[in-house]
């Protein structure tokens, strides 16, 4: 378990250990889903631009694959 603080604005911290264990990194997205009064569930987003980055420089692939792909990563 780890705790961080609100402060002003609603900004709080990703403690560095949370953030290592989930590789959330700058670009990442958070999504905050609540469950109930007293339960929220957090999830992370990858920044998709970073997921394609260098992965698709194979010719053979088709605009369609790579937007499928992108599709996937954004959710």
């Amino acid at each position: 378990m780890a705790v961080s603080r609100v402060y002003r604005g609603g900004r709080t911290r990703i403690p560095a250990r949370i953030r290592r264990a989930m590789g959330i990194e700058e670009g990442d997205e958070l999504v905050w889903e609540i469950e109930d009064p007293e339960t929220m569930r957090v999830r992370v987003r990858k920044d998709p631009c970073k997921q394609l980055a260098g992965k698709y420089s194979d010719p053979s692939l088709t605009y369609d694959e790579i937007e499928e792909k992108a599709d996937e990563l954004i959710g």
